[in-house]
């Protein structure tokens, strides 16, 4: 009879992927502009939605989290961030907000949440690899509330196993420090790293945090080239970079697509 599968992963190189989530696994960035679109058009009253929108969207890649001292949560202060997009002066969360500001905050949470799915594409890729015997997980950067809600919208704990989705978060480092590159790999069962493939779209962050931390490879998942201002393109939080920098080291492999990864498994072996 033959091996079950993980017996004969244990003899190739590499026996674990790790994942990112945001604009590795789900179309992060794509989602959230088009929620935001979708408050702005509800709250906006007289002015051009898309105004508002490009207005809130700058505002929340410049300050996403309160600021330590202030003592608001998360959802406090984006209604702020709303309100000052809206014309408003507050900032303070939403005991100080508008109705509308309230309501753009409540549709864009909503909105993006429910669309916060992985591909069906997506998903069985992650269903392949694990048949074929990899031990897969996701290591996330981001606060831990928001993380949270993003991976119980998409199911991930269903698909990897909740002690296999990683929210850095709720670590004392966040990537690209090693230090949570080997949470991630323990909680696969590969202390040390030296089987296990990064899968990310932040060079800083995915890449050069797994060369860093001595894993087997790493893969890119490179941006889009075009400049985020063309449309839906391109990191919305944290403007990635879509090429190397001058003297740091590469990839492993550099790819359009997350389901590229099993061609870049075969490489490996």
């Amino acid at each position: 009879p033959r091996p079950p599968a993980d017996s004969m992963r244990s003899l190739c190189r590499c026996r674990a992927v790790i994942f990112d989530l945001d604009d590795t696994l789900v179309p992060t960035s794509k989602i959230d502009r088009a929620a935001i679109l979708h408050a702005a058009a509800l709250a906006s009253g007289d002015e051009l939605p898309a105004v508002v929108a490009a207005r809130f969207s700058e505002l929340l890649k410049a300050e996403p989290f309160p600021p330590e001292p202030s003592g608001l949560d998360v959802p406090a202060w984006r209604t702020g961030l709303w309100e000052r997009a809206l014309g408003g002066s507050s900032s303070d969360g939403r005991a100080g907000a508008s109705p509308a500001a309230r309501q753009a905050y409540e549709a864009w949470s909503s909105e993006r949440l429910s669309s916060f799915r992985f591909a069906d594409d997506v998903d069985a890729m992650v269903r392949r690899l694990q048949s074929a015997g990899y031990k897969t997980g996701v290591l996330t950067n981001g606060h831990a509330d928001v993380q949270r809600a993003k991976t119980a919208a998409c199911g991930a704990g269903s698909l990897f196993g909740e002690e296999r989705v990683i929210i850095a978060g709720e670590h004392a480092e966040q990537k690209p420090h090693a230090s949570i590159f080997r949470v991630a790999c323990a909680a696969l069962g590969e202390p040390d790293g030296s089987a296990t493939l990064m899968v990310g779209d932040s060079y800083a962050a995915d890449v050069a945090g797994g060369i860093n931390a001595s894993l087997l490879a790493t893969v890119w998942v490179r941006p889009p080239l075009e400049p985020p201002e063309t449309g839906a393109q391109g990191s919305l939080m944290h403007g990635h970079l879509s090429a190397v920098p001058a003297g740091q080291p590469s990839p492993t492999f550099t790819v359009e697509s997350v389901l590229e990864v099993e061609a870049c498994l075969e490489k490996i072996g």
